[in-house]
């Protein structure tokens, strides 16, 4: 299977290392930047929590003009507010049927994605692994959790998405395929909610910011606003007490990560706090539930994330 992974940043990273070390054909493609350059130089370096790594070469590309004439999967996995302009400078060298699954954070990324690409199947899922970028060219791997995919409708979504969890699984990245897209999108939304805001304001690892009672109650608050809203749209959940499973994750599959958020406070550059506690609230006012915590978090980060200029070094 040859694979075009949009977005090098940690996870698009570790999934293209991952896949890479399988065998599997791997093109990655991002704008230019520092860690695109040192990618392109030395190869990518994967360091695991005991702190071993293991270099692998993956193309990376920055020109859509440079790309295969066909590829058999499109995996996004580019921040939520970038997902129209790398598609609209991306779907024009590519397949016009070319599959897309997303693996992005938040919701919307399935509509989203559907209508620039109406002519592909798209594919949504939700990981559980985790990475961040140590340095350019250099990725901590952090997070080992499961992965799920599915579809929406397709012919061949069973076959096909048989085959990517196949690949996914056989590459170190476990993957199951789920038969209810909503379930997926919103319980990787849970988790997200669980840390995501809380960690990038406390400058907290998820594990670090469970460590204490007030950190535990704050995720509470967090994702039972969130599985109340989702019981009011009527989407079951993966995980049969949301709560508990938050918390296990933090401290057991997840809690060495940095979260998404977190990297991207501490470079200085825009969250996707609107996809993901913003999108919890606007759900929360359609339905008439309230989501203080979520308004609270994401007031927050909005303070922060307009004040870099301003911030005490």
């Amino acid at each position: 299977m040859r694979i075009l992974i949009l977005g090098s940043g940690a996870m698009g990273s570790l999934f293209a290392g991952k896949l890479k070390q399988n065998g599997v054909d791997v093109t990655l493609f991002n704008r230019e930047n520092n860690h695109v350059q040192a990618i392109q130089k030395d190869g990518l370096k994967i360091i695991d929590k005991e702190g071993e790594n293991v270099s692998v070469q993956i193309p990376i590309i920055s020109n859509p003009t440079e790309f295969v004439d066909k590829y058999d999967l499109i995996l996004v996995l580019v921040k939520t507010f970038a997902t129209e302009t790398v598609l609209e400078k991306v779907l024009p060298s590519i397949h016009y049927e070319t599959p897309i699954l997303t693996l992005q954070n938040g919701v919307g990324n399935l509509e989203k994605i559907k209508e620039l690409a109406p002519n592909s199947e798209v594919f949504v899922g939700g990981t559980w692994a985790g990475a961040s970028v140590a340095e350019p060219g250099a990725i901590l791997h952090r997070a080992w959790g499961s992965t799920y995919i599915g579809a929406v409708e397709s012919d061949r979504a069973n076959d096909l998405l048989g085959r990517i969890a196949s690949i996914f699984t056989k590459s170190g990245l476990e993957t199951q395929v789920s038969d209810n897209v909503q379930s997926i999108i919103w319980s990787k939304l849970l988790i997200n909610i669980a840390y995501n805001g809380l960690t990038a304001i406390t400058r907290l690892k998820n594990g670090d910011a469970i460590v204490t009672q007030e950190g535990k109650q704050i995720v509470e608050k967090l994702v039972n606003e969130t599985v109340q809203i989702a019981g009011a749209k009527g989407i079951p959940l993966l995980f049969e007490d949301p709560v508990t499973e938050c918390i296990r994750l933090g401290e057991e599959e997840i809690g060495m990560n940095t979260s998404s958020m977190l990297a991207d406070i501490l470079h200085e550059r825009k969250t996707e706090i609107e996809a993901i506690n913003g999108a919890v609230m606007a759900e929360g006012s359609t339905h008439d539930i309230a989501t203080p915590y979520n308004e609270m978090i994401f007031n927050l980060i909005k303070v922060v994330e307009n004040s870099y200029a301003k911030m005490v070094r």
